[in-house]
């Protein structure tokens, strides 16, 4: 891949397929001719007599979307690479040709420029790297020794691009200057890699292969279905007994109770699982190292079925500054909680969004809310986790608890 001088080397190097062309014996010569980069509104400023020549403009540059979706994935879960990102572009230019009229020079230079670039149509690493070192030491291109297109795994291509009367006319009216004879040309693909580095994984040193008789196991029904911390879930399904058998909610994993069977499992929710919606499945490990032990590597994988866990809140006392409530599971690095009161001895309500819990924190497992913002009286308290909202309870036939009781 190259780096992002790869859009001027190709410039350079059909500045250079250009030059090299009008420095060749052939009929119809025009002296004193030479290949510029200028806009094409600074041509009208060139004395035509004594500087024909040819000039390059770059004048669009275009996504290559077959080439830009053959890197993806470029980043794992945790956000860091895979590979170093690249963008694939497709550079549009216009070949104009200026001389005496009278003379026809524009035409006899545009001939030049048509055989030159039918017969150089790709631009050879060979041919990328001469343009290099004979612009390179140029002071205003000097930093054409930095480039590297020369090592691109996808070698550059030309192609005359035709334009209607109304593209051409729409192309110079952007340009806002008098038409020049041109044509129009193509180069593709440019491959544009990010200066990144990927995190590559380690090598294999050894592989165990595990044959089972039996399929993966399989989840049929988890029950309840929204349950909180200190519920016990219970799992059905087959196959579900391994070597090591854990399940995994989340970021979570929790062994299953003893009396575990193929058939059955139950687990205890435990705080190490965070609030919201997680998919549950059942993992198979086995030990990977040598004489079975650590690390351990999983073996088999459940498919997964959906779990909604509630938080729950309590109140923990009030002081004449602030109201704390306890929350359980503990809020963790990104989950963002919001607590609604809502009075039970009239109408009102009154809410409070609290920042996410910040990556350098411990899990958060106590809520402060402003005193001076919750008039006295009698209030009904309910927690909302990254969505999730906890559940109050019955106090005879309406909801009464956790109450928060002011002043």
């Amino acid at each position: 891949m190259s780096n992002s001088l790869a859009i001027a080397a190709v410039t350079s190097t059909l500045r250079y397929v250009l030059d090299q062309a009008l420095q060749q014996p052939h009929a119809g010569q025009v002296g004193g001719a030479g290949v510029t980069l200028l806009r094409p509104a600074e041509l009208s400023s060139v004395d035509l007599e004594e500087a024909p020549g040819i000039n390059v403009y770059c004048y669009q540059v275009t996504p290559n979307h077959a080439w830009n979706l053959t890197d993806l994935p470029t980043r794992r879960s945790d956000a860091s690479f895979v590979q170093r990102p690249v963008a694939a572009l497709d550079l549009h230019y216009l070949v104009s040709c200026v001389g005496l009229e009278p003379q026809i020079v524009p035409q006899r230079l545009l001939g030049r420029v048509v055989v030159a670039l039918a017969a150089t149509s790709v631009f050879t690493r060979d041919l990328v790297a001469a343009a290099r070192d004979a612009y390179g030491g140029e002071t205003d291109t000097s930093f054409l020794t930095e480039s590297d297109l020369v090592s691109e795994v996808e070698l550059v291509k030309l192609s005359p691009t035709p334009l209607s009367l109304e593209e051409l006319s729409k192309l110079w009216g952007v340009l806002d200057t008098p038409y020049v004879l041109s044509l129009a040309y193509q180069a593709t693909v440019v491959l544009i890699a990010a200066d990144v580095t990927p995190r590559v994984a380690l090598p294999v040193r050894r592989r165990v292969l595990s044959v089972a008789a039996a399929g993966p196991p399989r989840l049929e029904s988890v029950d309840p279905p929204a349950a909180g911390p200190g519920d016990t879930l219970v799992l059905r399904g087959s196959q579900l007994l391994g070597p090591v058998t854990a399940v995994r909610l989340g970021r979570a994993s929790l062994a299953p109770a003893s009396g575990a069977t193929n058939a059955e499992l139950r687990v205890l929710l435990d705080d190490s699982v965070s609030a919201g919606l997680h998919a549950l499945h059942v993992l198979h490990t086995a030990a990977a190292g040598p004489g079975g032990v650590p690390p351990t590597r999983t073996v088999a994988s459940s498919n997964a079925l959906p779990l909604l866990v509630r938080p729950e809140v309590t109140v923990a006392g009030a002081t004449a500054s602030e109201v704390a409530l306890t929350v359980a599971p503990p809020l963790r690095e990104g989950q963002r909680a919001s607590v609604v009161l809502g009075r039970l001895d009239g109408a009102g309500e009154r809410s409070f969004v609290l920042p996410p819990v910040a990556g350098d924190e411990a899990p958060l497992d106590t809520l402060v809310l402003p005193r001076a913002e919750i008039p006295d009286g009698r209030w009904l308290v309910r927690v909302q986790v990254d969505g999730i909202e906890s559940l109050p309870e019955l106090v005879g036939d309406v909801y009464g608890a956790p109450e928060l009781t002011l002043p």
